[in-house]
């Protein structure tokens, strides 16, 4: 288990269940979590611990023997080393018939599976389980959403189906040769404790990972945000969005079981809007991440985007930020900083601000590069539904991905232009800036992370080719 984290609505569960069965075999869930991928830390390695919480509970429900594993610092794998043993995954895999993964087309995901398979003699097969039409089902990238939103509401009777669960028949309990963690609530402080991450990004201030909650949130949005999703929802101060993108990015759960209850709750003309937003416009991201091997790169800007924001590059910038002026909103203008402050304390910002906060930074860099890199790093560090094929969309639409040009302006030339001081025409700024106001809490996130830049700053372990 990987990127798939959830019992309920899982293909790739699904997919071993219905071999081990076939095998006369019992299934093990093997669910691991290493302390040095890209920018771990307390936030995002607390919503996992909260999450296995909920899948130990779910997994014993359906009678599947589950095993998560802790790796809390770079000890654990040496020691492992020096006694001849692989890592538990790879001994897991050399004793199955047969390892099911999740498919996940970014991050470490794909690098992940391909050192299994490099390891072990057994068949490896990763399993879709993110979108509603498969990834593979379109042949090529789709460059817009006039494009691709044809074929894929074409496919979409064919794959939006109720979800049937298939039943374990053999439920022998293996043996395993390491120690599994099992979390719980009063104990994850002290296990994130106990981990080499970076503990300078706290836990999000109200978003809880696990399957219960994103139930909770999505029965919330279906009683009380829907009815009034395609009026409401461009103002960040209304609660009319349905904030399940770390729920979806974790797969705590399947957006088939969002779209398939939102349907029911209706009304049909706010549903539509709502499907085209989850549908359309997230599984566009999936399919330009899978086809497209550079899309943490510049070389995924469209082309005449790309010449026009180079050709920008020498026009006078109205201020040029640092890093760390960026990171903890301390640019001065009020919209801007309350936005990246969402980040830095609640983890998640508004799909409204997110445009205006990355075509900000453009005009405050000194080129398309420097600002791909910064939005990647804050987005991916501070936003629990980072490091998401929906991220990249969105980070590159920034420039231009799955655009039109418009009118022309210095710096981003055809590029679409947004103007923060645009906002208060389309919803109540002052509203938001005191909703995100920095009080004891930001100011003393500010001051831990500041400390962090005399030592790694804006620096990162990554694989851009991943």
């Amino acid at each position: 288990m990987q990127t798939t984290q959830r019992v309920q609505h899982n293909f790739a569960l699904e997919f071993a269940i219905d071999h081990a069965n076939r095998l006369r075999l019992p299934v093990l869930v093997y669910h691991g979590l290493r302390h040095d991928y890209p920018w771990a830390s307390d936030r995002i390695h607390s919503f996992v611990l909260e999450t296995v919480v909920d899948l130990y509970r779910d997994f014993e429900s359906r009678g599947i023997q589950y095993a998560f594993y802790l790796e809390r610092t770079g000890d654990d794998a040496q020691a492992r080393r020096e006694a001849g043993k692989a890592s538990p995954l790879v001994e897991l895999a050399r004793r199955a018939a047969l390892v099911v993964t999740d498919f996940f087309p970014t991050f470490i995901v794909p690098r992940q599976i391909r050192a299994l398979r490099a390891k072990v003699d057994t068949p490896v097969i990763a399993v879709d389980s993110c979108t509603v039409v498969p990834m593979k089902y379109f042949d090529r990238e789709h460059a817009s959403a006039a494009g691709f939103r044809p074929r894929l509401m074409a496919a979409l009777p064919e794959f939006l189906l109720p979800f049937e669960m298939g039943e374990p028949k053999f439920r022998t309990v293996l043996e395993i040769l390491f120690e599994p963690t099992r979390p719980a609530a009063e104990s994850i402080p002290r296990l994130l404790a106990s981990c080499d991450i970076d503990h300078s990004v706290p836990p999000a201030r109200a978003i809880r990972g696990g399957t219960a909650a994103a139930l909770r949130r999505l029965h919330h949005f279906v009683e009380s945000g829907l009815a009034r999703y395609a009026d409401d929802r461009g103002d960040p101060n209304e609660d009319a969005t349905s904030m399940l993108s770390p729920y979806l990015h974790f797969g705590n759960i399947s957006p088939q079981e969002i779209l398939l209850k939102a349907r029911e709750a209706g009304p049909t003309d706010q549903f539509a809007k709502f499907q085209d937003e989850l549908l359309t416009w997230r599984e566009i991201s999936y399919n330009f991440v899978y086809h497209n091997k550079r899309h943490r790169t510049v070389e995924a800007i469209p082309a005449w985007a790309r010449e026009e924001l180079r050709t920008g590059e020498g026009d006078p910038r109205p201020v040029l930020f640092s890093d760390k002026e960026l990171e903890l909103a301390q640019t001065g203008n009020e919209l801007w900083d309350a936005a990246q402050r969402s980040y830095l304390v609640d983890g998640w910002m508004h799909n409204s601000l997110r445009m205006l906060w990355g075509k900000a930074v453009l005009q405050w860099t000194a080129n398309a590069e420097e600002a791909l890199r910064v939005l990647e790093h804050l987005n991916n560090k501070y936003s629990l539904d980072g490091r998401d094929p929906n991220s990249y969309g969105g980070i590159l639409w920034i420039f231009g991905k799955f655009d039109r040009p418009f009118f022309r302006r210095p710096i981003y030339g055809t590029v679409r232009y947004q103007s923060l001081n645009s906002a208060e025409k389309k919803f109540d700024v002052a509203k938001y800036v005191r909703r995100h106001s920095a009080g004891p809490r930001e100011r003393n996130l500010s001051a831990h992370v500041a400390g962090m830049f005399g030592h790694q700053g804006l620096k990162v372990r990554t694989d851009a080719a991943d």
